[in-house]
């Protein structure tokens, strides 16, 4: 009972400001006192919805379709969804369920310029670039280099092959990167509505209380962030600001101050998504009037759809310049690599349709999508799905590349058993009867028709085995 007054007396210290606009008090402050469940969502290319449930229930874990999201589970609270092999298999994301809703209103195409001003830790680029059929072109940027590794490790994971990954303040980039058909901002925040992932965790490491000072910085920069994005964006194009805090000063007035500071540029679209619960944006807050227009916007509350809290405007820039960028290719590496590649792992040549390969500073062979343009303003990180290690002797084929094409690959593979799956995982050799074994110096690992890694080919043992050493990523070793 203690600990639960404790609770509810820090849920009131944080979120009373927004008694008198919240809806339903009782049931906001009730939600905020439950852990989040997690949701995760399929790797559409990889595995279905239907395929996904029946995997994770080989485990015991029940999901349940998200009823307004065409493909995600909700799972169990409690439920981890990093342990399970699925997931560094890449067949699915682990997303809190509202975090989804921005791309979906973005809702981008095959064959457009993306920009995600604000990437790691990727989840919403990895969205963005899917939903595109991993063509087009995905420009994803960084603010912090430290936050660069979780972005690419998403992208080696799910194979998206249409993503740049740039590194600067997103405020400061050269409008020569443009045009871009849609931007997502999903600007730093003081971050209110994440409290139910904290549930439990006492104190609640990672959450702090925005004060004058901290809010006015944060501010300062959504607007240069949404300022730019609006900038970078062509006529006709659509900017989507999102934020997971409930904060008016952070949401509705970052948007009323853009929309003011550029009249007749830009407009509002409803934000709404079917079977999807949420209040509309604040016309007004302690005084302050703003724009009727941001009435448009979606207000999540915790208790409406037993999510975390969230902000997102959708606008459309129906006036003002559009930037004049200087599109290129990415540098063009041996027209011939990834068909020797496929060759020798037995991968139908359809496969590698639409793509190219790309250097990427002599470490790594890439493949990128062939209608993919790079931006001329600002050094890449990497482009595209890193497929090959060229330091290595003879060059190896990256865990990424056979989690892409594992699935579609004839030759120099070996599919294994749960047993095997899992001593494979904590790094441990194989061993097989000698028969149809890998030919070549590295072997595709593959369970239940899903690719799991490389393994390198050791050779035959005394006892007449074959020995193959795991190359299982040392990262990816949870227990």
């Amino acid at each position: 009972m203690a600990r639960a007054d404790a609770v509810g007396s820090a849920v009131d210290a944080v979120y009373r400001r927004y008694r008198r606009v919240v809806g339903d008090w009782d049931a906001f402050r009730a939600s905020l006192e439950r852990p989040l469940a997690p949701t995760v969502w399929p790797h559409p290319c990889r595995i279905s919805r239907a395929a996904l449930s029946a995997l994770l229930a080989e485990q015991g874990i029940e999901a349940s379709p998200l009823p307004w999201h065409p493909s995600a589970l909700a799972l169990p609270a409690g439920t981890g969804t990093g342990g399970h092999w699925g997931f560094y298999a890449g067949l699915y994301q682990s997303q809190e369920a509202v975090a989804m809703v921005p791309v979906m209103l973005l809702d981008p195409r095959p064959g457009e310029r993306v920009l995600d001003l604000c990437a790691a830790p990727g989840n919403k680029t990895a969205q963005i670039a899917l939903a595109m059929a991993n063509r087009g072109t995905v420009h994803a940027n960084e603010a912090q280099r430290g936050r660069l590794s979780a972005l690419q490790a998403t992208i080696k994971r799910l194979g998206l092959m249409n993503v740049t990954v740039t590194l600067g303040p997103g405020q400061d980039l050269a409008l020569a990167n443009g045009p871009f058909d849609r931007v997502l901002v999903d600007a730093p925040c003081s971050g209110e509505g994440i409290w139910r992932k904290l549930v439990g965790d006492a104190p609640r490491r990672g959450f702090h209380v925005a004060d004058e000072g901290m809010r006015a910085r944060l501010v300062r920069r959504q607007r240069q962030l949404l300022e730019r994005a609006v900038r970078l964006t062509r006529r006709g194009g659509r900017i989507v600001y999102a934020t997971c805090t409930l904060a008016p000063e952070e949401n509705e007035a970052v948007v009323d101050a853009v929309l003011r500071a550029r009249p007749g540029e830009l407009r509002v679209r409803p934000a709404a998504l079917d079977g999807f619960s949420a209040s509309a944006g604040l016309t007004d807050w302690e005084g302050v009037r703003f724009d009727p227009s941001v009435a448009g916007c979606l207000r999540v509350w915790p208790h409406q759809n037993d999510t975390g809290g969230f902000f997102v405007a959708v606008l459309e820039k129906v006036d003002g310049a559009s930037p004049e960028g200087d599109l290129r290719s990415p540098p063009q590496a041996d027209a011939d690599a990834l068909e020797a590649l496929a060759h020798a792992y037995g991968v139908p040549a359809a496969a590698f349709e639409g793509l190219t390969a790309v250097m990427g500073g002599g470490r790594y062979l890439y493949a990128a999508s062939a209608d993919h343009r790079v931006p001329p303003g600002i050094a890449p990180q990497t482009t595209g799905l890193p497929v090959l290690g060229l330091q290595a002797r003879p060059p190896k084929p990256t865990t990424a590349f056979a989690l892409e094409w594992g699935p579609r690959a004839s030759a120099n593979l070996l599919d294994v058993d749960a047993d095997e799956r899992e001593r494979y995982v904590r790094r441990e050799p194989l061993y097989r009867l000698r028969g149809s074994e890998p030919q070549g110096p590295y072997a595709i690992i593959r369970h239940g028709g899903y690719g799991l890694g490389m393994a390198r080919v050791r050779g035959r043992q005394r006892d007449g085995t074959m020995a193959y050493a795991s190359l299982y990523p040392k990262a990816w070793i949870t227990g």
